[in-house]
């Protein structure tokens, strides 16, 4: 999207629009709207990779900061892992989340994706029907 350093407030940022974004309801009876809904979460998929990769490099450039600093160098492997979870906390959740978000928005999608065609069945159905 830009190349620009990563930051932890662009991150969060990003992943509030998309939280914000799935939230939002529509008229699923409302092929227009369903149509247009259909179109924004395909955009928020992309969006939401992108913020996944955000996070993963934010969480590599910490985990490369804690390795280099001397207090942690006796440590052992597993206590290593455990104190860079922690550390690392936040850089984890976005990363999580965003991967979250990306499945949300797949499923979304096909949910969205499924509505359409059983409104075009109906649509297809209506022309022969005489009321």
């Amino acid at each position: 999207m830009n190349n620009q350093p990563a930051t932890a407030s662009h991150l969060q940022e990003i992943s509030e629009q998309i939280g914000r974004a799935i939230e939002q309801e529509i008229d699923r009876d409302n092929p227009d709207e369903v149509t247009g809904k259909l179109m924004e979460l395909c955009a928020l998929q992309a969006t939401a990779t992108y913020a996944n990769a955000l996070a993963e490099q934010l969480y590599n450039q910490k985990l490369s900061e804690l390795v280099q600093k001397p207090e942690h160098a006796k440590l052992s492997a597993t206590d290593k892992k455990m104190l860079f979870a922690g550390l690392a906390s936040q850089e984890i959740y976005y990363m999580t989340l965003n991967e979250r978000y990306i499945r949300n928005l797949s499923h979304s999608i096909e949910a969205l994706r499924s509505v359409l065609s059983w409104k075009k069945v109906e649509f297809e159905q209506s022309k022969y029907q005489t009321h």
